[in-house]
């Protein structure tokens, strides 16, 4: 072996020295500080978790205390359709998306020529002309911004004859119910089946 290359293994052996010792006092000095890291960050991930609970319990309860509130809006929403089913001298129905009449009051069972028993074999369309139905469509900015949509239209009774009325188009007074509201303009009666 040469003078060099003694000399460059005396070195390399002093670099492998170096490096166990390093690696053996890095290994004493990580073991307790990566047992220090460990707890700590066990410890912040113990205060998230709680944090998190605490959060999903609170949002939680809002939510509850939201539905029970929902719940009694839409029991009031129901009483007043009840109510002014009842009480209204005016032709009133209440229809769904699908433009079935759910229930209509004494004045519109009159308007439409049908009866209680049968309303609910019908939708609106049946009783409007082809041209009208769109007047009760739900879609368009009178829904979006929760107005009502009024106008004229003819009602054509089961027995033919047409009568001219004015009406207040609510969609959606409850979710997915729509109640319209008719006033006879004229009472004239007429045979003819076109408007």
């Amino acid at each position: 072996m040469t003078v060099a290359a003694r000399r460059r293994s005396g070195h390399d052996n002093a670099i492998v020295e170096r490096v166990h010792f390093n690696i053996g006092e890095w290994a004493a000095f990580s073991g307790a500080k990566i047992t220090s890291i460990f707890f700590a960050g066990l410890n912040r991930a113990t205060a998230l978790v709680h944090t998190a609970r605490t959060a999903l319990v609170d949002l939680g309860q809002q939510a509850k205390r939201g539905h029970l509130r929902l719940q009694e809006v839409l029991r009031e929403k129901e009483n007043n359709l009840a109510r002014l089913l009842a009480d209204s001298t005016d032709p009133i129905v209440v229809t769904d998306d699908a433009h079935r009449l759910l229930a209509a009051n004494p004045a519109a069972l009159n308007l439409f020529g049908v009866s209680r028993g049968n309303i609910g074999n019908f939708t609106i369309d049946a009783f409007l002309t082809p041209r009208q139905v769109h007047l009760f469509e739900r879609s368009g900015p009178p829904f979006v911004k929760g107005s009502a949509r009024f106008g004229e239209c003819k009602i054509r009774r089961l027995d033919g004859q047409l009568r001219s009325v004015g009406f207040v188009f609510q969609a959606n007074f409850i979710l997915g119910r729509h109640v319209s509201r008719f006033q006879i303009r004229h009472d004239r009666v007429s045979h003819e089946l076109g408007s």
